[in-house]
């Protein structure tokens, strides 16, 4: 099941206001929110933080990709937020990085709400 990018500033503060989880990992930080809709993804990496567009594009794929595995079948929204400048762009070590930061929120929202089945 493909994801539903986030759009509209309601949508962001909406999250921003109220997460139900907040990730956190050396470079990111994801706010999720339980919703009774489809799994819908919003990124926020900004130029400032990661200067090469390549980087940004190359982030970008890879964090609709793990999410679209990893909360294939969800029903929640969530923001990925760059937290600072990412000086050494490894793209291994950034990729795990975000695979372990989305582990961990689904291995949370499981905990709480047995939310999904594996």
């Amino acid at each position: 099941m493909r994801y539903e990018p986030l759009k509209g500033k309601e949508k962001f503060d909406d999250i921003f206001k109220s997460p139900d989880y907040i990730l956190k990992s050396k470079n990111f930080n994801a706010l999720i929110v339980i919703n009774e809709n489809k799994f819908s993804l919003g990124m926020i990496l900004p130029k400032k933080n990661i200067k090469l567009a390549v980087h940004r594009n190359f982030l970008k794929r890879t964090i609709r990709n793990l999410s679209n595995e990893i909360f294939e079948n969800a029903k929640i929204s969530m923001i990925v937020v760059s937290k600072k400048k990412i000086y050494t762009f490894v793209k291994r070590s950034l990729r795990l990085e975000l695979e372990n930061l989305f582990d961990d929120g689904k291995k949370k929202i499981n905990e709480k709400n047995n939310y999904f089945n594996n």
